[in-house]
């Protein structure tokens, strides 16, 4: 860990001193330290709000934090954040007194206050409780990204909540609402006066004002302005999120513009250069897996699925254990990692073989979702039939746009169920809708390629009537969700069986994206966070090729390219994707989440952090410097690559 404190530090320290000085040492007299006194005061205030969000973070993950005196060292450096939020938010009344003292010399409305300290309060307030779920949920804090999200899937995010959430939100509000109205009516309001004061006085309080403003906002001196990653002091990533300012985050990132890559290392030759030589693969070494060229398809996208819940992927027993026997009737990609970890991303990755984009999701962007290639719009070609079911609102994510878009003819959702449907908050139980769509397989006259996407293993775990692990945890609940989910397709696998198009029909399983449970303790630099699920089976599958597994790392971007070999169509397309039965191929894989990516291939994994702007967990060896080093050039060159291409679309 690096705990070193610098000379900002020593200068928070320092102003914090300068506070209580004033505080004790102003006395009765009045002009220019009566001014001081209220801006030390309303300073105060919005530190306050500061450290009550930290709080409330520190107390909801104390569980994350590895060593206890982190959470003593995250106020201490959390403060340049601290400060400089309060700087920003003390411009304008420090603008305004200087007005007041030299043109309007006289008292105004105290409301003109109230209504400017209430407008960011409340904001902060909503910034506080929305942030806590979020991450829990992403592991990550509050950002624009989440907000817009949000905004596009009120209903999706309305879901989520659960009582739990509900009641922490509440007592959270009463807290902070509490210790706002106080300290803003006990310390503050006494000190909002009017006090005349001379000239000199005046502009003597403006340049120092100003001038300790300026170096709060910036955060010192130095060639770099300040950012998160200035707090930054440990290993550990929970207590580094703790010691950043939520609020000055999340208002910053609001700033950041879409238009400019946050991924730029080297020049845009070299990057291509580099990605093409990672992802070229031989097309004609594919091997042919299937009986038929024309197999029907069904592809079962697992909401949030991961192989910690697979005993035969290294992971619990006892959760899975249907799906496990499916895994061994077909071809088991043992180490198989998501692109992202959210399911706007994974679904973008799994049937656009397009990779993550960090703070971006192309989905969000119709425009430029149409422009992307996808394989509904392969075996739309063909003359399949196609189709889309989701028990949930297909709108979410605008996956209904996208499926509509691409290929896919049929869309069957939340809508399409009557009302009576068992129903949890994110929609139609995940076995009504495997029947809906085996009885309408079971009408189909051309060949088909299906697309089952489940929801029941979503947050907040609802599930009905009973939990297999109990829900005393989110934990507990995710492994029942789970067993559910398990159960839900391996019977829905069973009634198949006994169709007789199953013959000719090929099966892909997997998840859209990792996750933080069952084990709680892989953030999102790490490549467990994101290992998945992916297995071949069906009756189309070649006798050799049943019971096989493959222990070389696979990326979920190469379902694509695969679903296209299927029926033969050696496209180029899908630039990202390679083929999972190509003999001459890349093993690697490559994950992103908001402030953090990373790379895998068969002999390790390495990750960046792009606030730290350094390598932010290796397995590899110290000796091996220049193997870290050399792939990490790589994913840098990747995610370079992949978020120009986003806004080129």
């Amino acid at each position: 860990m690096c705990k070193s404190v610098n000379l900002q530090t020593i200068i928070c320290k320092f102003a914090v001193n300068f506070i209580f000085y004033t505080y004790m040492n102003v006395g009765q007299k009045p002009g220019w330290r009566v001014s001081l006194l209220f801006f030390v005061s309303l300073f105060a205030y919005w530190l306050v709000l500061s450290f009550v969000d930290r709080a409330a973070f520190v107390l909801s993950f104390r569980y994350k934090i590895e060593d206890v005196q982190d959470i003593a060292y995250a106020f201490l450096y959390g403060l340049r954040l601290d400060f400089s939020l309060a700087a920003y938010l003390m411009a304008l009344p420090f603008l305004f007194f200087i007005i007041q003292q030299l043109w309007l010399q006289r008292g105004v409305s105290p409301w003109l206050l109230r209504v400017y300290v209430m407008l960011p309060t409340f904001l902060f307030a909503a910034i506080t409780i929305a942030n806590l779920p979020l991450y829990e949920s992403w592991g990550e804090k509050v950002s624009k990204r989440a907000l817009t999200l949000g905004l596009d899937t009120i209903g999706g995010v309305s879901s989520s909540v659960d009582a739990g959430m509900l009641l922490q939100a509440a007592l959270m509000l009463t807290i902070y609402f509490v210790v706002a109205h106080y300290f803003y009516h006990w310390v503050v309001v006494k000190r909002a006066k009017y006090t005349s004061q001379s000239l000199k006085s005046t502009v003597i309080l403006f340049v120092l004002g100003a001038l300790a403003l300026f170096t709060f906002i910036r955060g010192g001196y130095g060639r770099a302005t300040l950012n998160q990653s200035a707090v930054y002091f440990s290993d550990d990533n929970t207590a580094n999120h703790a010691a950043v300012n939520t609020y000055w985050s999340f208002l910053k990132d609001l700033t950041k513009s879409t238009k400019k890559s946050p991924y730029q290392f080297m020049s845009e030759e070299e990057a291509k250069a580099i990605v093409g030589d990672s992802l070229l693969y031989d097309r004609d070494s594919v091997i042919n897996v299937l009986k038929t060229d024309r197999p029907n398809v069904i592809l079962v996208i697992l909401e949030g699925v991961v192989a910690q819940v697979f005993a035969d992927l290294g992971g619990e027993k006892d959760i899975t254990p249907k799906m496990t026997t499916l895994m061994r009737e077909g071809v088991n990609f043992t180490q198989a990692y998501a692109a992202a970890d959210r399911s706007d991303k994974g679904m973008i990755a799994v049937l656009s073989g397009f990779p993550s984009q960090g703070p971006e999701s192309i989905i969000k962007y119709i425009p430029k979702h149409e422009k992307l290639p996808a394989v509904g719009q392969v075996f739309d070609s063909l003359g399949y039939a196609t189709s889309f079911y989701h028990g949930g609102q297909s709108e979410f994510y605008n996956f209904k746009s996208f499926m509509l878009t691409h290929g896919i003819d049929k869309v069957v959702d939340n809508a399409n169920f009557p009302i009576n449907a068992q129903r949890n908050s994110w929609g139609v139980y995940d076995h009504l809708v495997a029947k809906r769509l085996l009885n309408s397989l079971k009408k189909e006259k051309k060949p088909f390629f299906s697309i089952f996407y489940t929801l029941v293993n979503h947050e907040p775990f609802d599930l009905s009537p009973s939990y297999a692990f109990g829900n005393k945890t989110k934990a507990d609940a995710y492994r029942s969700t789970t067993f559910y989910t398990d159960t839900m397709l391996f019977n829905f696998i069973e009634e198949a069986k006994q169709q007789d198009w199953y013959e000719n029909t090929i099966v892909v399983v997997t998840s859209d994206h990792g996750h933080v449970y069952p084990t709680e303790k892989y953030g999102l630099d790490r490549p467990e966070r994101y290992h998945i699920p992916l297995f071949v089976f069906g009756g189309a599958l070649k006798e050799e090729y049943r019971g096989k597994k493959v222990d070389e790392v696979v990326s979920q971007l190469d379902i694509a390219s695969t679903l296209a070999g299927f029926v033969q169509e050696k496209t180029m397309r899908f630039k990202y994707s390679q083929d999972l039965f190509a003999l001459r191929r890349k093993h690697l894989a490559f994950y992103n989440s908001n402030a953090a990516f990373g790379v895998i291939n068969n002999e390790g994994a390495v990750s960046y952090d792009m606030l730290k702007r350094n390598i932010s967990y290796s397995t590899f060896p110290k000796d091996s410097v220049d193997h870290r080093e050399k792939l990490i050039h790589v994913a840098k060159a990747y995610y370079q690559t992949v978020f120009n291409d986003f806004l080129k679309y």
